[in-house]
C-alpha cells in the first residue's frame, strides 16, 4: 500500500500575525469572523481533511499562541459553523474516545486522503483515514488485528505505537472492521 505525501502547513508567526489574531478572537464583527473563515480554509487547503483540533491549534500557532485558549477556541468555533453553513468547509464528526472532533475538508476534496505521518500526532489522523488503511490491510493481512497494527505502524514509519495510538487504533477498529 503506498500513502500519498502529507504537506503540513508553515507559518511563522510574526508581529503582524500576533496583532491579527488578537483582533480576531476579541472582535466579534463579522469582518473578523471573515478573516478567520480564511485562515482555517488555507489551511484545510493544506492539511485536509484534517481533524478540527489540529486546524484551531495550527491556527493559534500562526497567531503566535503558544497554547489555544477557550476564547480562541470558541471563536473558531463560530467562524467553523459560518464557513459549515456558508459551504466552504464541509464536516462531520471524527470517531474518539477522549473527545469530541470534528473532520473538516473541503468540498473540493475528497473526504478520505490516505497519506504518510508527516509531522503529525498519531491522534492528528483522521479516523477516517486511519480506517482506510486499515480496511486495505485487512485484505491482504486476512483481517488480523495484530498484524494490521504492526503493518500500520512499519507504514507510517513508527518503531513502536504509544498507549494512546494503540487505543485510537482499537476504537477505528471497531468502528470499521466490526
Amino acid at each position: 500500500m503506498e500513502l500519498a505525501p502529507f504537506t503540513p502547513y508553515m507559518s511563522k508567526p510574526t508581529a503582524q500575525s500576533r496583532q491579527a489574531i488578537t483582533r480576531q478572537i476579541m472582535d466579534p464583527s463579522g469582518e473578523m469572523t471573515d478573516q478567520i473563515v480564511q485562515g482555517l480554509v488555507e489551511i484545510i487547503a493544506m492539511e485536509g481533511p484534517s481533524l478540527s483540533t489540529r486546524v484551531f491549534t495550527l491556527y493559534a500557532k500562526k497567531g503566535g499562541l503558544v497554547k489555544l485558549s477557550g476564547a480562541a477556541a470558541r471563536r473558531f468555533s463560530t467562524a467553523l459553523k459560518k464557513a459549515i453553513v456558508g459551504g466552504k468547509i464541509s464536516m462531520e464528526l471524527d470517531t474518539s474516545a477522549e473527545k469530541t472532533q470534528a473532520l473538516l475538508w473541503l468540498p473540493s476534496m475528497n473526504r478520505v486522503n490516505v497519506r504518510e505521518y508527516g509531522n503529525r500526532g498519531f491522534d492528528d489522523i483522521p479516523a477516517s483515514e486511519l480506517g482506510e488503511v486499515m480496511f486495505e490491510l485487512a485484505a491482504e493481512l486476512e483481517d488480523k488485528k495484530t498484524k494490521i497494527f504492526e503493518k500500520m505502524t512499519q507504514l507510517y514509519g513508527l518503531k513502536q505505537l504509544s498507549k494512546n495510538a494503540v487505543a485510537r487504533l482499537d476504537l477505528v477498529y471497531q468502528e470499521y472492521l466490526t
